[in-house]
């Protein structure tokens, strides 16, 4: 069996709390868009969702906390999601596309 170093260990669990916290804002904004939620595009979600992972590495805790995801709508969803269709997350500088989702998600959060 491969050594597994602390650093291995440390990266996955960075990953993993990555991953619940992009699985519990995605299923906040499922109940909130309600019924609206089956007519979003798996790929849309997983676009969604990749977008999330990127704004959760990037921001703050606390800040990340204060986002309404349990209040948005399909127009907010549509937003996030222009971000990615509009910036190439590949190519894009991080911090445009980091600046775009600051500004979308942290509408209205005092």
């Amino acid at each position: 069996m491969p050594d597994i170093t602390k650093t291995d260990i440390g990266r996955r669990m960075y990953q993993l709390h990555k991953e619940k916290g992009v699985e519990k804002a995605t299923e906040k904004i499922r109940e909130s868009l309600g019924a609206e939620w089956k007519t979003v595009p798996d790929a849309d979600i997983r676009l969604l969702e990749q977008l999330l992972g990127v704004a959760w590495v990037s921001f703050d805790s606390k800040i990340w906390e204060k986002i309404p995801f349990g209040r948005m709508n399909r127009e907010d969803v549509e937003r996030i999601l222009d971000t990615g269709r509009f910036l190439n997350l590949d190519t894009a500088p991080k911090t445009q596309v980091l600046e775009q989702l600051e500004r979308v998600l942290l509408a209205g959060v005092a």
